[in-house]
């Protein structure tokens, strides 16, 4: 009897080897745990079961109508191609669900990760106007080493910002009737920003972000026109320019609205050359609510664009901002200006900013304060919760103000099951007492 399993195991793994190099119907991957598969391009629906590994060497697709689910424990290889970088290019839905102890990996051969690369792999990117929208949900998932640039013959040179030679973000979503989910996921070593969305209804809630960008730029959640999100509880250490970039339209879709809330912010924008942005940047009138985030050692505070603002109905309140260096505290007043370019949001209420250097000490459990600002990646040992005496535990904004201000306070549906944002928290930052 061992021996049948052991033949049928083997059957069904020369049928996919075979199935997986056509390009004319999509590959059903629903195979047992704990195998090794190979991709090497083409169409791909079905689902990859849970502790299975999947090796990916060429870009592929999957197609409108058609769903492909990632159970948790999966591990997805991606190989370095330098003619075409690998894209996974999203025309159905994609639903990655991984668990808490069981995440699904995006990642690179172990020796490939020796030589510390960067750009190797292109991104996940979720296809516009469809006639019916793709939806994506990450749950569980770590991201790394993508910003590949595009070339001739990637899939997103023709969809993403169009154009050769772009360095990619990990996650593209286009269309603005898309729903996109992600949540206890990790984004590192992205060369290009970990998200860049041109359009949809979105959670991101209790991610990381580290190290993100390079010194040319990149965002952790950059968001464009025809988007409304909630953004809440998430930690960014070390992103290059900026943690978040909020952009409204110009282009006849919906200006964005965003709610950004209890988010821990360190040492953003102090990596690019020459220097831009900060903590975050909006722009394009754009209607944004910013709330009772944890704003340390960043290049900047909560940045406007002079020429095309943030709308008048926008709320900026209840921040906490602390800085190791006076230049840095300096442009966390109202009367920063960045030439011809962006300027610190007027009218900010109820947040807590010193004018001297070390004031307002958020109090972590364990960080030093005196860490570099250009440090992009976190000690083991760092620990942003707060301490019993941590005034930032009494600075936000009570949980009702915040939670008014939701723009999916029910939560958004994807294929049967109700994802929500966490509730707002009273306190400033991701964490509170350990």
């Amino acid at each position: 009897m061992k021996t049948k399993h052991v033949l049928l195991s083997m059957a069904l793994i020369a049928i996919f080897l075979i199935s997986c190099t056509k390009n004319d119907a999509p590959i059903d991957l629903a195979v047992v745990q704990n195998q090794n598969f190979v991709i090497n391009g083409g169409q791909v629906s079905g689902t990859w079961k849970a502790k299975s590994i999947y090796t990916i060497t060429g870009s592929f697709e999957i197609p409108m109508g058609q769903s492909l689910t990632i159970e948790d424990g999966v591990k997805v290889v991606i190989k370095k191609n330098e003619a075409v970088p690998v894209e996974i290019m999203v025309y159905g839905n994609l639903y990655c669900l991984g668990k808490d102890g069981s995440l699904i990996q995006f990642t690179i051969p172990d020796s490939l990760r020796a030589t510390n690369p960067s750009r190797v792999w292109g991104g996940i990117f979720a296809a516009d106007k469809q006639t019916t929208p793709p939806n994506l949900v990450f749950q569980y998932c770590t991201f790394e080493y993508s910003g590949a640039l595009t070339t001739n013959n990637s899939y997103s040179a023709h969809t993403f910002k169009s154009t050769v030679g772009k360095a990619v973000p990990a996650i593209n979503v286009m269309d603005q009737n898309s729903n996109l989910i992600v949540q206890n996921c990790k984004f590192s070593l992205t060369t290009s920003d970990a998200t860049y969305m041109q359009g949809g209804n979105m959670i991101f809630s209790n991610n990381v972000f580290e190290s993100c960008g390079d010194e040319t730029g990149g965002e952790g959640i950059n968001l464009k026109s025809g988007i409304i999100a909630d953004c809440g509880f998430n930690l960014f250490y070390g992103q290059c320019n900026s943690s978040f970039k909020l952009s409204g339209s110009t282009d006849g879709r919906t200006p964005g609205k965003f709610t950004v809330y209890n988010n821990t912010i360190v040492n953003s924008g102090n990596r690019k050359v020459p220097a831009d942005f900060g903590s975050m940047y909006m722009e394009l009138l754009c209607t944004t609510n910013i709330y009772n985030n944890l704003i340390v050692n960043c290049r900047s505070g909560i940045l406007n664009s002079l020429a095309t603002p943030a709308s008048a109905s926008s709320a900026v309140s209840n921040n906490f901002y602390y800085a190791n260096t006076q230049a840095m505290v300096d442009a966390f007043q109202e009367s920063y200006v960045i030439t011809g370019k962006s300027g610190i949001f007027k009218g900010e209420t109820s947040s807590v900013k010193g004018t001297l250097v070390g004031t307002n000490d958020p109090k972590f459990v364990s960080y030093d304060l005196s860490t570099s600002p250009t440090k992009a990646t976190m000690d083991a040992t760092n620990n942003f919760h707060l301490q019993t005496s941590s005034p930032a535990l009494t600075a936000g904004a009570a949980s009702a103000v915040v939670t008014a201000k939701l723009n999916f306070p029910n939560g958004i549906t994807i294929n049967g099951v109700t994802y929500k944002a966490p509730a707002p928290a009273a306190y400033c930052g991701r964490y509170g007492i350990n």
